[in-house]
């Protein structure tokens, strides 16, 4: 009887943990849902969550000092933006529960690792593919009709990256047609190892519907016009595909066709001048002037020239500055704040130092602890670090590092992936 009774407990415990992440997933990639739920939504999913491990009392009990810890460095986290490199704004309340919830993928994905249960991370795939999906055909759907209309073809996914005062109505309406703004399109350019290894991993009509949905995602990025989401997604593509060749002309094993695939790269890093210049004007020929804008001021860098008023690189150049002058402890002990509020990575070392920047990345190692268990006998596991590498490198010229969206795509893809590794005997 005490048997059936625990295995009761733990039946629940599972179901209660998987609903969670699915709850989680369709709330915070599908924007309609997210404006009408709010936060109050996530919340509840992060509830039931807990409520799951605590009724898997022997998992609890066996894992209680990593799950408080990972308690703590979730409520700690939010606290280290806000205070020390300005994040938020003047909202602390509603930016602490909406960042407090920016690592529950990682915990639950330690969390589903651990256990082994199939369960635990099969539904939340399927619910993260399906959510995805269906805000990237909105989005693409709404780009197309703003183009058509004559407007600025990226106003709307480029609006929702700015939370700007008195225009709360027009964002909620923006949300409510589900179009993806900035986290959603970033997230996307993380996910596409994901979705390549979704092509490759399949047959039949499994395959042609990954194959179209990495076709959706590759036009909803160029639709959205933001200029290092299309750099980098035309690079991942590009590595991919040369891979791919790689693969089945040299027979190659996906890690060194990846690697030797990074080779063009280098040689479009080396002629990177006379590129640039071209995309510029093809971009001036088809009227994209945000882009084109941004290509041209890249250009003037790459040449050596002075540039006119404020620009990413300008941002870059200050955040660099900030750490150069206290690059142990950065503006940590009082001193004064040089952010550029447009490189994560640069953020961080300019208001933490290297050793806050260690800190804190050591507290997400913390919220991920067990979380990639079982990658080495995954035959996918090179995708997953280019998926991480491709997350490195956006947060390095880009505000992702905070993204939710971001951090559930690569949890999730992580989790949809990995081999379970096999239990002991």
């Amino acid at each position: 009887m005490n048997d059936e009774k625990k295995l009761s407990r733990q039946e629940v415990a599972v179901r209660l943990c998987a609903a969670s992440m699915v709850l989680y997933t369709v709330w915070l990639l599908i924007p309609a849902i997210q404006t009408t739920g709010r936060a109050m939504t996530g919340c509840a999913a992060v509830a039931l969550f807990g409520l799951g491990v605590l009724l898997d009392w022997e998992y609890f009990r066996a894992h209680w000092a990593l799950l408080v810890g990972q308690a703590l460095c979730a409520a700690c986290a939010p606290l280290i933006l806000y205070f020390f490199l300005e994040r938020g704004g003047t909202g602390f309340a509603g930016f602490y529960v909406q960042n407090a919830m920016l690592w529950f993928p990682l915990i639950y994905l330690s969390y589903s690792r651990q256990k082994n249960d199939p369960r635990l991370w099969r539904y939340w795939k399927w619910a993260l593919l399906g959510a995805m999906a269906l805000t990237t055909l909105t989005t693409i759907g709404w780009l197309i009709e703003g183009m058509l209309r004559g407007g600025r073809i990226y106003a709307y996914s480029r609006s929702l990256g700015y939370a700007e005062p008195g225009r709360e109505a027009y964002l909620k309406e923006l949300m409510l047609r589900n179009i993806g703004g900035y986290d959603f399109v970033y997230a996307t350019v993380v996910s596409l190892p994901f979705t390549c290894v979704g092509i490759s991993e399949n047959r039949g009509w499994k395959r042609a519907g990954f194959t179209a949905f990495l076709l959706a995602q590759a036009v909803m990025v160029m639709l959205s016009q933001y200029t290092y989401a299309m750099v980098f997604t035309a690079a991942i593509l590009a590595v991919e595909l040369l891979a791919l060749i790689l693969r089945k002309l040299a027979k190659l094993k996906t890690g060194p066709s990846l690697l030797w695939a990074l080779v063009p790269l280098m040689l479009v890093f080396l002629f990177r001048v006379p590129l640039v210049n071209a995309a510029a004007a093809f971009c001036d020929a088809k009227g994209l002037s945000s882009v084109s804008h941004s290509l041209h001021q890249l250009l003037t860098a790459l040449e050596g020239g002075a540039l006119e008023g404020e620009n990413r690189l300008s941002h870059y150049r200050v955040a660099w500055e900030g750490f150069c002058a206290s690059p142990l402890v950065g503006s940590l002990l009082g001193g004064t704040k040089q952010l550029s509020q447009h490189s994560e990575v640069l953020d961080l070392l300019s208001g933490l130092g290297v050793l806050g920047t260690a800190v804190f990345l050591t507290m997400e190692g913390v919220m991920l602890r067990g979380g990639l268990k079982g990658l080495r006998q995954s035959p996918c596991r090179a995708q997953v670090w280019t998926a991480f590498c491709a997350f490195a490198a956006v947060a390095a010229l880009g505000t992702v590092f905070y993204s939710r969206d971001v951090f559930l795509v690569l949890a999730g893809g992580s989790s949809g992936i990995l081999t379970a590794p096999k239990k002991k005997a």
